[in-house]
């Protein structure tokens, strides 16, 4: 009988989340965790986590949780630090977390109830019949989408738990008062104003996976506006990009668009597809980005969609690939 495959749910996320939460906590001028067992890559164990937040909060209590995403702003060259500071506004950042979510697993999911012109309300919920996130985990988790939202363009945010205030100046009292009566996981999020520039920063971030998307079919014999799309759709990753969306970037209607694509052998989700590998297979050669996050960063729903699709193109699963043929 073949052994068990390992569950990976939710480790690529926690190894980076580990790293903001020690880095946060070194610029509130509190010591760090002690160095845990090494680690596998992105994997961290579940004991692992749960030491960073004891340690956060024996340090700094509740009231430091909130601020500890603050720690994000240091690894802005992390892939998917970028890919998620790409969003072009609140919305779009919950629709990339929340793929990000369900591609690691997360038995712990942010959930959207409202969102206006200056805030947004959310909640965090544990997916049946897992038990609820604990009152650290809520504050931690809030506290990278507000730093997030930062990243994105958004200015003056202030941020209340419950009924307690909870950023930028953090009610320590009135938090615990909130973490007791079990509100820690209602989130009201304000903001002032979104940078005009937002968009502009975006389309930089997105430009960064890889350096030129169109580099990677420069020698295919697509028409030049097909090569077009595939850069259009490649540089929009991880966020899907729709058919009508491609189609009016490129100034075609949906039909026209689905018919050119057909005339070249080609079609929307086969392009969709070949953006996905290409840009995986250019971040194994390259890059040194764990295996689950290129697979986040490249579209695929989750690791083993990735392996499964990866190793039907290339015939090599993504760890043999870049064991092959990585520069590094």
């Amino acid at each position: 009988m073949p052994a068990a495959r390992p569950r990976i749910e939710g480790d690529f996320a926690s190894a980076a989340m580990l790293r903001v939460l020690r880095q946060g906590l070194l610029d509130l001028g509190l010591p760090p965790p002690p160095p845990g067992p090494p680690t596998q890559g992105a994997v961290v164990s579940l004991d692992g986590k749960r030491a960073v937040l004891a340690h956060a909060l024996q340090v700094g209590g509740l009231a430091c949780l909130p601020l500890l995403g603050q720690g994000l702003h240091r690894f802005t060259h992390e892939p998917t630090h970028s890919a998620l500071a790409a969003a072009r506004d609140a919305q779009d950042l919950l629709q990339r977390w929340g793929r990000l979510e369900r591609y690691i697993h997360s038995r712990h999911r942010v959930r959207l109830l409202s969102l206006s012109d200056t805030g947004v309300d959310l909640a965090h919920v544990a997916l049946h019949p897992h038990p609820v996130p604990l009152p650290a985990e809520d504050l931690v988790v809030l506290g990278v989408l507000l730093a997030l939202l930062q990243a994105c363009g958004y200015q003056g945010l202030h941020c209340t738990v419950g009924a307690a205030a909870a950023y930028p100046q953090p009610d320590a009292p009135a938090l615990a008062q909130a973490c007791a009566r079990g509100h820690s996981a209602q989130w009201h999020i304000r903001w002032t104003r979104l940078l005009p520039h937002a968009e502009e920063v975006a389309k930089a971030a997105r430009a960064t996976s890889p350096q030129t998307a169109q580099d990677l079919v420069r020698d295919e014999p697509w028409p030049g506006w097909i090569k077009q799309a595939y850069g259009l759709v490649a540089t929009r990753l991880p966020a899907p990009l729709d058919l009508d969306a491609l189609a009016h970037a490129l100034g075609q209607s949906r039909r026209s668009l689905q018919r050119g694509l057909k005339e070249a052998g080609l079609g929307f989700r086969p392009l969709q597809a070949e953006a996905r590998y290409r840009t995986a297979g250019w971040h194994l050669m390259q890059g040194d980005a764990a295996l689950a996050e290129i697979g986040f960063l490249c579209g695929y729903a989750d690791q083993s969609h990735f392996t499964r699709e990866f190793r039907q193109r290339s015939g090599l699963t993504p760890a043999d690939f870049r064991r092959e043929f990585g520069v590094g």
